[in-house]
């Protein structure tokens, strides 16, 4: 019975969020309480039983020894503290400098301009936020193209691209999703994916690289005999950085900041202390030593940091409603029962790499609450009866944001298409042409790294 009323319990939440007829706040909140209180009417049990296990999905769960098991509690303060602050670094400019070094090695060369832009978009990507990404990057990048007559889809998916790779890192959505899904800490989990986001982004450069060597003979371009961009024109890429909310800008403080942000991810990849407390911490001296002693104004900043990170925090925090009913009830670890027994035993090892390609059309059709909220836990406690280790499970799950961005489910996406003049169709064929590579680049990786065990 517990294995019946879960399916459907998934079933009906992923329904609602496919077909838009609840936000996914709503539908985590209120489908498993609904079908949580079904349950414990069916199995006579009180249905106050439900908040016991809400608690647990939320806070903690202490287990058999005295074993303590996190809730999304501690995820959702490490997402929305972590968000807040990158927000912070990228509005007082602590990447500026690097995006308009990058602008002026352009010169012109369609090569370079691509190039470029590609770079330009990895570091603007880093606060975490796919509309500030397109609106600065498309900004400074899209009259170039405009005026070398480059063609807009190519800036489209060289921006989606890199932008699929940063949002792996802890402030992005999907890896906090994960890491509450699996009840992980982002110690553990994130340095595995280092090694293939760096040879993605490598990637991605290159993929740059040749469309920049096409475009070049397209158009007719000789890098020795062309004329330069115009000094006015370059002052106006410039602009697009400089001018986007200016008055935040604090460029004396540039070196502190560097120092800062590389400090807090040497110690959080390094777990020399929890990452929620790092970028606490971060943040309370950021505001003093950007907005100075002034106790309005840093209110007013870290209300505008804090509102970036929150509709996350929220959305972590209501999954563990979810996650509680459906493990505090047994009915997930009936579901995984079932479908464990349908693997074979000599491919259990390979469920990372099942949950990998499930998750190409899992993340494209149903939302990354869906798949990350929906059939992650489950597919988990499958391959956890195969002793995979939910380490690898989280690995396989962040492989299919390599083809993420074909969605039609991200608004961000339609500003994009929108600003480089390119249809939707043509675009989600053009970055599903360049994410499927990726997406085998990741499985090669992890493999390798041993970050996915196969054997």
């Amino acid at each position: 019975m517990a294995t019946l009323i879960g399916a459907i319990l998934i079933l009906v939440f992923i329904l609602a969020i496919y077909k838009k007829l609840l936000s996914p706040y709503v539908a985590l909140i209120v489908v498993p309480i609904i079908f949580g209180i079904v349950y414990c009417l069916i199995a006579n049990i009180p249905p106050v039983k439900i908040f016991d296990w809400i608690y647990e999905g939320v806070f903690y769960k202490v287990g058999d020894k005295g074993k303590v098991s996190p809730g999304t509690m501690r995820s959702a303060l490490m997402v929305l503290f972590a968000c807040s602050y990158f927000t912070l670094m990228m509005q007082v400019g602590l990447f500026d400098p690097l995006v308009i070094g990058i602008i002026k090695l352009v010169k012109g060369d369609p090569l370079k301009i691509i190039v470029a832009s590609t770079l330009t978009a990895a570091m603007v990507s880093l606060d975490g936020d796919g509309t500030s990404t397109v609106l600065i990057t498309t900004a400074a990048f899209m009259p170039l193209y405009r005026q070398f007559k480059i063609k807009g889809i190519y800036l489209a998916i060289l921006i989606a691209l890199p932008t699929s790779v940063f949002n792996m890192t802890p402030w992005g959505g999907p890896l906090a999703r994960v890491l509450s899904a699996l009840s992980l800490d982002v110690t553990e989990l994130f340095p595995k994916l280092l090694p293939g986001m760096a040879v993605v982004m490598i990637y991605a450069v290159v993929v740059a690289y040749f469309i920049g060597k096409k475009e070049r003979a397209r158009l007719g371009y000789n890098p020795t005999t062309a004329a330069q961009i115009a000094a006015a024109d370059m002052e106006k890429m410039y602009d697009a950085v400089r001018n986007n909310d200016p008055e935040l800008k604090r460029p004396k403080a540039f070196w502190f900041n560097l120092i800062c942000t590389i400090v807090i991810m040497y110690m959080l990849i390094a777990g020399i202390a929890n990452s929620a407390l790092l970028f606490l911490i971060g943040l309370a001296v950021a505001l003093v030593v950007n907005y100075g002693f002034d106790f309005k104004y840093q209110k007013e900043r870290l209300a505008g940091a804090l509102e970036e990170g929150m509709p996350a925090a929220a959305m972590i925090i209501a999954s563990g409603f979810f996650m509680g009913i459906l493990n505090g009830s047994g009915m997930g670890t009936g579901i995984a029962t079932s479908l464990g027994n349908l693997v074979p035993a000599s491919m259990g090892n390979l469920i990372p790499i099942f949950t990998a390609i499930l998750g190409i059309p899992g993340l494209i059709f149903l939302s990354s609450d869906g798949y990350y909220f929906g059939i992650l836990p489950v597919l988990a406690k499958v391959a956890a009866g195969f002793g995979v280790p939910a380490i690898a499970m989280g690995v396989g799950a962040m492989i299919p944001l390599a083809t993420y961005y074909a969605t039609p489910l991200i608004a961000w996406i339609y500003i994009l298409v929108d600003r480089t003049e390119t249809d939707f169709a043509d675009y989600q064929k053009a970055i599903l042409a360049v994410g499927l590579p990726a997406f085998v680049l990741y499985i090669l990786v992890f493999i390798i790294t041993g970050a996915i065990p196969v054997l």
